[in-house]
């Protein structure tokens, strides 16, 4: 499958967040944040149904969009990046992040709290 933009998975995560199909008006208030033009938000759906991320089926004048895959092929894909550009690692993966100052300090007292969390649950 191609990849999806970043707009695109904008979409993709209010349809899988909505756990149910949604309308077109649906859809654009849950991107309604980015205030995108109605035009603009048909664009994207199009372009993620001719990617084969979602699908729309036909109710009365309207169409419904759901997804035709689950938030866990993203989850794979994010997973591929990592192995091919940090080489299987997420610590090469974290330091990159917090290198090219896409990561905080407090989002990394925020990561750590989590891991911890996780070990203690082991």
């Amino acid at each position: 499958m191609k990849k999806l933009s970043d707009s695109e998975l904008e979409i993709m995560v209010r349809l899988w967040e909505a756990e149910r199909p949604l309308s077109f008006e649906e859809v654009y208030q849950a991107v309604a944040q980015h205030q995108w033009k109605e035009a603009t938000v048909r664009t994207f759906i199009n372009r993620i149904i001719a990617k084969g991320y979602i699908k729309s089926e036909p109710k009365g004048r309207n169409k419904l969009y759901s997804p035709n895959v689950n938030r866990d092929y993203i989850d794979r894909q994010s997973q591929n990046i990592i192995n091919r550009l940090y080489d299987d690692s997420v610590q090469n993966f974290i330091a990159g992040l917090y290198q090219n100052n896409a990561l905080s300090k407090q989002d990394l007292q925020d990561l750590k709290d989590y891991l911890e969390e996780l070990l203690e649950e082991e």
